[in-house]
């Protein structure tokens, strides 16, 4: 009787387990894996190698689940499993997205993200979203599907490390555009030193941003417009009294900002050496204006103001000649002992990169030449 109750059991357990669904891959460690490697890893793991296909500098590598003897894929539950995977690869990038039609596949991937702390803000539901973005240190997993019937799809994961700078390539302002993520923000400076906060854009409207270095010379908000994810770089502001709500609760004095862009400009930097720096003269609102102080995006010169905006403060701008004023010149003020200076910086990581992009292809054609 004994035996026989040990052999129903052990029927029991060999028909649970033969049914359960293994995932083909381990989307916590393949995410970490240097694309030098990555086709030596999915060999290893039953992935056949397709083909490559290539979009602008972007290289694509296809790979199709092959189940073998060595990766122990043998029921019919998994053999009826489609699963695929491709690469993309660029001099700077590499992610790759996971396909698999297993429902069951798809929900233990998922808990395994959970499991290894990735965060996310749908937790509770992210099985019923058809997107929910992972985030932990400088890792991202996108996970999406296309259900076709109750145990069927096309599930997918975007998987992305981010390749952040070592901390002696921090120097300038302009550096910290990498940044893209609370995440990663706070997985490269620490939890200590990153606040998430809410940023007053104007009387009415405000955003979600994380604040770097709270109330210290070494302040600096980053703005999302990813509010869901605090995630994706909208704006960086740097300077002085910034609206960040811990910044205005902030009672005591916050030592000028040590940050600087790469042209020199700098929190505190007077009009004076702005207008020397920028070579030539340039508008900017003056008291009537509902952005006073805002040097106008348009102005020419050295300095990009559309990439890099200025907001000038002032220390003895009470006076109605200069609150009647819309639109006052650099060299007027300066001619009128208007005692401005830069106040805020506001930095446009898109206009930025555009400008280095714009930058490098430059530098390499006159290298051609």
């Amino acid at each position: 009787m004994r035996r026989l109750l040990l052999s129903f059991l052990f029927f029991v357990l060999s028909f649970a387990v033969s049914g359960q669904v293994i995932p083909a891959i381990e989307i916590t460690d393949a995410v970490t894996i240097a694309k030098q490697k990555f086709d030596s890893y999915l060999s290893k793991k039953g992935f056949a190698f397709i083909g490559t296909s290539y979009q602008a500098d972007t290289i694509s590598r296809e790979y199709n689940f092959r189940s073998t003897a060595k990766n122990k894929f043998k029921d019919s539950v998994q053999l009826s499993i489609q699963r695929s995977l491709f690469s993309y690869s660029t001099k700077e990038d590499f992610s790759f997205t996971y396909h698999t039609s297993s429902k069951d596949e798809y929900r233990q991937i998922r808990n395994e993200l959970i499991k290894a702390g990735f965060y996310t803000n749908k937790v509770n539901d992210t099985l019923l979203e058809k997107k929910v973005l992972f985030q932990s240190k400088d890792m991202t997993v996108f996970m999406a599907f296309d259900r076709l019937d109750d145990t069927l799809g096309d599930y997918t994961f975007t998987a992305r490390k981010q390749v952040l700078p070592k901390p002696k390539e921090i120097e300038y302002a302009e550096d910290l555009i990498v940044f893209d993520s609370h995440e990663y923000l706070k997985f490269y400076f620490g939890e200590a030193n990153v606040k998430r906060d809410i940023y007053y854009l104007s009387d009415t409207k405000i955003g979600k941003c994380s604040v770097l270095f709270p109330n210290s010379d070494k302040q600096v908000v980053f703005l999302w417009s990813d509010q869901l994810n605090n995630r994706n770089l909208s704006k960086i502001y740097i300077g002085g009294q910034l609206m960040a709500e811990s910044s205005l609760e902030y009672d005591k004095n916050v030592a000028e900002n040590i940050w600087r862009l790469r042209n020199g400009i700098h929190s505190g930097m007077s009009l004076y050496a702005l207008r020397l720096l920028n070579d030539a003269a340039f508008n900017f609102n003056a008291g009537k204006s509902a952005n006073s102080g805002m040097v106008f995006t348009d102005s020419t010169g050295k300095v990009d103001f559309k990439a890099e905006n200025i907001i000038l403060g002032c220390m003895n701008c009470n006076d109605n000649r200069y609150l009647r004023q819309t639109v006052l010149n650099s060299d007027d003020a300066i001619a009128e002992e208007r005692i401005l200076f830069v106040h805020t910086i506001i930095l446009d990581p898109a206009k930025i990169m555009a400008t280095q992009k714009a930058q490098q292809s430059s530098d390499a054609l006159t290298q051609r030449r």
